[in-house]
């Protein structure tokens, strides 16, 4: 009988969100690149063997007591079960250990897989992150479009939160299903499975556009691990070479995160898309004031799209009681530079 890895691994792989696959008694038997990253361990093969479970948080046990849809007990004094039953899954929120011994918040959904041999099961994990510090507060004499901007800030994470946890989860589990259906059809028609290969096809284009509107919206990493997550992982997807440096390490009031990581995002955009840049520096240092600096080798911001952009950035700023200043040096490119009181 083939294994897990052998059915589903070609599929796990390529999701992004932390999944692993576990047996009848939550014991790991194959994870995902991402869920080796989000814990800290150098491959996925190190879970393996390891408990599943997500761990309850303090006062509360929150592990789900079986394969076949059980509820969790409520947490003391909650009057609510930690767990909830919809469509033939269980889902909760918990813990779980990284490498390192620290602990990483997470929304869990444990989907049970139909396959001959046994009750294997599928964690399907969200990152919630550290637990941030307050949002930050509008101050006295604001303008309007700063609670307006703070406003579509929230709105933002919230459709993303959706798209990642929920329609995202749900494409991942039409992909499982699609390829357990193909390896049962065994020797179907050749017409059936070029028909189910192209839904295949189609399903994983899909869930790459839904990742797309997500990063754009509200990266994973800016809700899992804040601002300079966030920095690296736009790195990684910049087309052109992109370096993050800074003092700045720790989490931030949540509205500030997301204003100074689309500020960033947007002056990138913009140094590459109209500057022409071949190469981007990212700069995030924490003193008194938090200082982030996007330089770039491109043409200086002249047309009326750089104008635009700029005023754009501009505004973000001074949502944030901050401001936005703009330098270009002929033959070495420009400097934005963002300052913002926390």
């Amino acid at each position: 009988m083939t294994s897990i890895a052998d059915e589903l691994g070609s599929v796990l792989d390529v999701i992004r969100q932390p999944v692993w696959a576990v047996d009848a008694d939550h014991t790991v038997r194959y994870a995902n690149p991402a869920a080796a990253e989000a814990l800290g361990y150098d491959h996925p093969s190190d879970l393996v063997g390891t408990d599943g479970r997500p761990s309850g948080l303090p006062g509360a046990d929150r592990r789900p007591s079986g394969l076949s849809g059980a509820r969790g007990g409520p947490a003391p004094g909650s009057g609510e079960p930690e767990t909830a039953v919809r469509a033939g899954t269980l889902s909760g929120r918990g813990t779980l250990t990284r490498a390192d011994g620290s602990l990483l918040p997470v929304e869990w959904t444990l989907v049970p897989l139909s396959r001959p041999g046994g009750d294997d099961a599928l964690y399907v994990l969200l990152p919630l992150g550290e637990p941030a510090r307050a949002g930050h507060a509008l101050r006295n004499g604001e303008p309007p479009y700063a609670l307006l901007a703070h406003r579509q800030v929230e709105r933002e994470r919230r459709y993303a939160r959706t798209l990642q946890h929920a329609v995202q989860e749900r494409l991942v589990r039409t992909l499982l299903g699609l390829s357990l259906a193909r390896q049962e059809l065994g020797a179907a028609p050749a017409r059936a499975l070029d028909l189910l290969h192209d839904v295949v096809r189609d399903t994983e284009e899909a869930l790459a556009g839904v990742r797309e509107v997500t990063d754009a919206l509200s990266p994973g990493a800016l809700r899992a691990g804040g601002l300079p997550a966030a920095l690296a992982a736009l790195a990684g997807r910049c087309p052109v070479p992109m370096t993050v440096s800074g003092s700045l390490a720790g989490r931030l009031p949540p509205l500030v995160e997301s204003h100074l990581y689309l500020l960033v995002a947007e002056a990138v955009e913009r140094a590459v898309e109209n500057g022409g840049a071949g190469r981007v520096r990212v700069t995030a240092d924490l003193g008194t004031s938090l200082v982030v600096t996007v330089v770039d080798d491109g043409a200086p911001p002249t047309g009326e799209a750089d104008l635009a952009a700029l005023a754009a950035l501009t505004e973000r700023a001074a949502s944030l009681g901050g401001t936005l200043d703009v330098r270009h040096t002929p033959g070495a490119g420009t400097t934005v530079t963002a300052s913002v009181p926390l």
